[in-house]
């Protein structure tokens, strides 16, 4: 009997960590599915817009976290991933620094904000609208 109770729960626990790990795999796998491409659209200011363009890598997690490596603009970037929420977010410095935050609304779109830097902002908001689209 207590031969078949210690046999039941090792079953059990070797289900359950194959279940875990199937998860973070398979999240991971959908991350990385929806995130990584091309993304474009703008930083939009009151009389003009900017033009941005966001290309994802990679994404996968470490030390439990998730982040993105890409390219924003010419410039490398390291894209910090919440997963916390009901949506994931994103966010990243600029090389100006301008500190980016997105939500992803869905498989195509992000939309959130670009904080200026004090000298950036001057007299006006700090917070710019940004939103962009996965074009591939």
């Amino acid at each position: 009997m207590k031969r078949g109770l210690c046999a039941a729960r090792a079953a059990l626990l070797v289900v359950t960590g194959l279940l875990l790990g199937t998860g973070v795999a398979a999240a991971q796998t959908d991350l990385a599915k929806v995130l990584v491409g091309r993304w474009q659209g703008v930083l939009q200011f009151k009389k003009t817009n900017t033009d941005l363009t966001l290309r994802i890598t990679s994404v996968k997690q470490e030390d439990g976290k998730w982040i993105a490596d890409g390219r924003f603009g010419p410039n490398p970037v390291k894209i910090d991933i919440d997963t916390s929420g009901s949506k994931p977010s994103l966010r990243w410095t600029g090389a100006t620094g301008i500190v980016y935050d997105l939500s992803l609304l869905d498989d195509r779109n992000l939309a959130g904000t670009a904080t200026l830097t004090t000298g950036q902002a001057g007299q006006f908001e700090r917070e710019r609208a940004v939103k962009l689209e996965k074009k591939q």
